[in-house]
């Protein structure tokens, strides 16, 4: 009887006496989960329950089945139920203790319960996983299966107190163990619920990473237990830390992590894990944050050096750049340059915010670097300073002469000149006359003109070259020169001394100096004798002085004379009078005329002109032997011949000492040589 009422206990659950009526409670172990069972009452269909859960208890449930399942077991100790029928008030209790061992992989654990009774046939141990129950030892009055896995420990082996060693635990030794006869005897009454703790999962981590600097943002730490069974895994709470750059933050232990975008995050990496008790995952993927954020400020390399009006100095047709302009901007920022003309802003040759070689003109007042970001942008202006110095402009008399080489003035006639000269920064302009191999300066001006006035009109010494010039500090000199010629009149040159050589046989070389220009015309000038008749004097030369283009020398000469050709001469050019030369007879002069000719020849035309002339008079006194019987031509022979020879001792003589002797300048209107 004892054992038939152990059996009906082991399959039917606890009997319960309700006034005269038994409700039979079993307990069945399910998935995590324990269903109370019982039989039907004869006098109800419906009943009331009460739930006691670790000695707190629900509020009455109303059921209407035979059957409640209390959900999640496994977080308590014990659960205790009740079962009424409206019409009694009798309590029809059962507890089922929810025994628990837990273990680490690799561990080794005990598991024991008490069994109700211990079969004939023997014992059978089950283990229950993911709704799959399989025999692991079989357990027999005098003996237990052998495996390496699992050692029986009771002794006697008959014992109702199970108890067995389980070693080299993993995750599937997790589950629900318990024993009976048959496999479906492994979920009814109290056995053993195994947890296997194992390390969370490596975790990831979610959210979003690309948002606008200034927002929050969450980044969460997603993980989960690795922990067996699963009705326990999933009410696990995992902890968590976090990472900055593989540095570890102070109390950021929960699985979200809330922070305000900034810059900076740019360059920083989050990571994380997942801790279950001490069981700590692997660290997850480092997550890097990308903040948007458009431009604040432009940054320039190399750095455009402005001066002291904060404007970028460069050179007329130098190149500006490369100049590389960047702006802080993610994602970045469309740099582009431009620049700024008269007629408005034009596109500058650039590429990736690098300016590339421009050119620039004096029309170009700016150049501007612009970024753009989204809707935003930011632009910097760098005003220019374009330094250059054009070629130089002459003005004569308000004439722009620039494109001549050469102007003609006439003389007496009003003379200004203008140099104009266009540039930046302010020039120095000057204007000033060639002379002796240097310039004289006549005006300067911090401007761009320079202006000079011949006050008394234009003079003949007023020819010569002229140069307009511009200078700056930091530019080359421009210059630009124009020769003026002043057109005078020929006359007879106060400033040097004529004259008057007297040569043998009744010969006389008179120079003349002359200022004029354009240079006499020699066809021109006629010379009139004492009778105011034209006379056959030859001109034989009209010579240049020392490259002064407006001053000459008339050399003429007058031979043949006799008693009735002398007397006062006339030079006429044009039909005009140049000057008058009073021609008398002089005594032994033919030593003093030998001196007086070489020494002014050499010192005025040089060794070149000496024999010039030597060989003209030669000429001369060929034609007069025409006219003059043999003995005078005899005569008139050796005199030219001994001339000729004196010309040619003169050559190694000490010209610049006689020069110096002779030389005097009288300024006179005529100039008179008695013969």
């Amino acid at each position: 009887m004892q054992l038939f009422i152990a059996m009906y206990i082991i399959h039917c659950g606890i009997l319960c006496f309700v006034e005269g009526q038994i409700l039979h409670i079993s307990t069945l172990f399910m998935s995590g989960n324990v269903v109370f069972r019982w039989t039907p009452s004869s006098n109800s269909s419906n009943y009331y329950v009460f739930i006691t859960r670790d000695r707190i208890t629900d509020a009455r449930t109303h059921v209407y089945d035979t059957q409640y399942t209390v959900k999640d077991a496994i977080l308590y100790d014990s659960i205790t139920i009740n079962v009424r029928t409206p019409e009694s008030l009798a309590d029809n209790v059962v507890t089922y203790n929810v025994s628990k061992v837990k273990s680490q992989i690799g561990g080794r654990k005990n598991i024991s319960w008490t069994a109700a009774y211990f079969p004939y046939t023997g014992y059978y141990i089950y283990h229950t996983n993911k709704n799959r129950t399989a025999s692991i030892m079989q357990v027999y009055h005098e003996g237990a299966t052998l495996s390496p896995k699992y050692s029986y420990l009771t002794r006697p082996f008959n014992s109702t107190n199970i108890m067995f060693e389980i070693r080299n635990i993993t995750l599937d030794d997790a589950g629900y163990y318990n024993g009976g006869i048959i496999s479906d005897d492994a979920g009814f009454g109290g056995g053993v619920i195994l947890i296997v703790s194992g390390t969370p999962k490596k975790p990831r981590i979610n959210g979003t990473l690309t948002t606008l600097v200034d927002t929050y943002l969450e980044l969460t730490c997603i993980s989960r237990p690795t922990s067996t069974p699963d009705y326990y895994s999933k009410h696990v709470t995992l902890s968590y830390s976090w990472f900055i750059n593989n540095t570890k933050m102070d109390k950021e232990t929960r699985d979200t992590m809330r922070l305000k975008v900034t810059k900076g995050h740019r360059y920083t990496k989050y990571s994380c894990t997942a801790t279950e008790e001490d069981l700590e995952s692997d660290q997850s993927d480092a997550v890097q944050i990308n903040p948007l954020y458009g431009p604040e400020q432009l940054i320039f390399t190399p750095k455009p050096n402005l001066n002291k009006y904060d404007k970028f100095t460069v050179k007329e047709g130098d190149v500006v750049g490369p100049i590389f302009c960047s702006a802080d901007c993610n994602p970045p920022c469309n740099v582009t340059w431009k620049y700024k003309e008269s007629n408005g802003l034009k596109d500058a040759l650039s590429q990736n915010g690098i300016l590339l070689l421009q050119s620039i003109n004096r029309n170009v007042t700016q150049i501007i670097c612009l970024s753009r970001w989204k809707t935003e942008s930011v632009k910097k202006d760098f005003t220019l300073d374009v330094q250059y110095i054009d070629d130089p402009i002459i003005y004569v008399n308000d004439e722009w002469v620039s494109d001549r080489i050469t102007v003609d003035i006439q003389e007496r006639k009003p003379l200004q000149l203008s140099c104009f000269v266009n540039g930046n920064p302010t020039l120095t302009v000057r204007l000033g006359k060639t002379q002796n191999g240097g310039t004289v300066i006549l005006s300067e001006a911090r401007d761009h003109w320079s202006n000079y006035s011949f006050g008394t009109g234009a003079q003949c010494s007023d020819t010569g070259t002229y140069v307009c010039s511009g200078q700056s500090t930091d530019l080359k000199t421009n210059t630009r020169a124009i020769d003026v010629n002043i057109l005078c009149e020929p006359r007879l040159d106060k400033e040097v001394e004529m004259k008057t050589i007297t040569e043998p046989v009744k010969i006389r070389i008179l120079i003349i100096p002359i200022v004029a220009y354009p240079s006499p015309v020699l066809s021109k000038l006629v010379w009139l004798g004492p009778d105011d008749l034209p006379t056959n004097i030859t001109t034989s030369a009209v010579l240049q002085l020392n490259g002064v283009i407006y001053k000459h020398r008339i050399i003429s000469i007058i031979s043949g004379l006799e008693d009735e050709t002398f007397g006062e001469y006339k030079l006429l050019y044009e039909g005009k009078v140049l000057t008058n030369v009073f021609i008398r007879r002089e005594e032994n002069e033919m030593s003093r005329g030998h001196e007086v000719v070489i020494a002014v020849l050499s010192t005025i035309l040089g060794i070149t002109w000496l024999l010039i002339i030597s060989y003209v008079i030669f000429k001369k006194q060929l034609l007069l032997l025409h006219k003059i019987d043999k003995r005078k031509e005899e005569s008139h022979q050796l005199q030219t011949q001994s001339l000729a020879q004196h010309y040619d001792d003169l050559q190694d003589t000490d010209v610049e000492k006689n020069y110096t002797a002779l030389d005097s300048t009288n300024q006179e209107s005529q100039y008179e040589e008695p013969l």
